[in-house]
């Protein structure tokens, strides 16, 4: 099993650097566009939350780190940060209307998460938040 990890500051300017991270760490392991793809978008919009809503009202220092395990039948990763308590495994999904139009923007972020991974689960340990994800390498 490959173990990579990547320490992030909490800037959304971070973000590009952490597609490019999970892109090179899926490359070398010899895994498809599509996944990476999927892994990338998932901790993009995980990261790109806990910028936004994590650390609100929290004084510094605040920690945000990626792990990546690739093994032989699957991917995890996990985003590890010093934020607010939040668990995005357990929140229902949200009511999406027909039309573009009708829907007010945002809220959208945990339900693609969950759509580009096979596995979503939360733990907080130690004043931490645990957001693992898991992809299937099939």
């Amino acid at each position: 099993m490959a173990a990579h990890r990547l320490s992030l500051k909490p800037d959304l300017g971070e973000i590009p650097r952490l597609i490019e991270w999970v892109e090179r760490c899926c490359g070398d392991a010899g895994l498809g566009s599509a996944i990476s793809f999927r892994l990338a978008l998932a901790l993009d919009e995980a990261v790109a939350n806990v910028i936004h809503h994590g650390f609100a009202g929290r004084k510094p220092p605040h920690r945000i780190e990626v792990r990546l395990d690739i093994g032989a039948e699957s991917l995890v990763a996990t985003v590890i940060d010093n934020g607010i308590p939040f668990d995005p495994s357990s929140t229902p999904e949200p009511i999406v209307p027909l039309s573009v139009e009708r829907r007010e923007p945002g809220g959208l972020g945990i339900l693609l998460i969950h759509r580009m991974v096979d596995r979503v689960e939360y733990r907080r340990v130690g004043g931490e938040n645990r957001l693992r994800l898991e992809k299937s390498r099939g």
